[in-house]
């Protein structure tokens, strides 16, 4: 037992002095981790590759996974080509409940871009004959999508479409749903009153069923997503936490 100036020390005096020691380590290596922990959100990461997904409006909802490029799409900002689709979708309107999703259609990047970065959807889904979806498979992780629908050609009496943004834009993404369903989710952008809305349509074997969340018809859809963490970026920070704890346990058992 140590001894202080000729003094015993008593037992629960080096017992307190070691759990002090013990509760200042503790506080070390939990402020370290938080550091570690803050430094690895705060970095910049490259954008993940597979966005998770969910919508829900007029009794047509779905979630899943979208696939998308790393490559930025030339001549439109913000924009990455989607290239898979993965999940589930239900439309309570006809019973079709949790229906898998079992493909992106797919189309071409945009082409003949105006000077005004609008253009032509590079997507049409026939429905009729007088009735299609346009699509144009486009994902814009900043929420930012442009104005992409351009004027009406002369003669046209419709008044051009001049609102944008959200994760999609006006021509949205087409998939196919097991059973012979077809679905197009779009951006509307940010409309006067009702803020940022999007909507979805549905079809069975080429027939128009359901739409909800067209421009100013009704309150719109709801979509969310988020980024899918890349399972790599994931494992550095668990074995840099893991190599963090071991060494500062050496060093104050040392």
């Amino acid at each position: 037992m140590k001894t202080l100036l000729g003094r015993t020390a008593p037992s629960f005096a080096i017992a307190d002095r070691a759990s002090a020691r013990a509760v200042s380590r503790s506080k070390v290596i939990l402020s370290a981790l938080l550091v570690v922990a803050a430094s690895v959100a705060m970095a910049p990461t490259a954008r993940a590759d597979a966005f998770n997904f969910s919508f829900n409006g007029g009794g047509l909802s779905g979630s899943g996974v979208l696939d998308v490029s790393n490559t930025p799409v030339p001549g439109v900002p913000g924009a990455f080509q989607v290239t898979g689709i993965s999940g589930t979708f239900s439309d309570s309107n006809v019973g079709l409940t949790n229906a898998a999703i079992t493909g992106l259609i797919g189309t071409s990047l945009p082409s003949g871009i105006n000077a005004d970065g609008t253009f032509i959807p590079p997507g049409t889904f026939a429905l009729g004959a007088s009735d299609s979806l346009s699509f144009d498979d486009l994902f814009y992780p900043g929420g930012d999508s442009p104005w992409v629908c351009p004027p009406p050609p002369p003669g046209d009496t419709h008044a051009p479409y001049p609102f944008h943004g959200g994760t999609l834009d006006i021509y949205g993404l087409l998939f196919n749903v097991d059973g012979g369903y077809t679905v197009n989710l779009w951006s509307n952008g940010v409309l006067p009153e009702l803020g940022l809305t999007y909507g979805v349509t549905d079809s069975l074997n080429g027939a128009r069923l359901n739409s909800f969340g067209e421009p100013f018809a009704d309150p719109g859809v709801n979509l969310t997503t988020s980024a899918v963490p890349e399972p790599g970026s994931l494992f550095l920070l668990g074995t840099g936490m893991l190599g963090l704890v071991s060494g500062l346990r050496r060093r104050f058992s040392a």
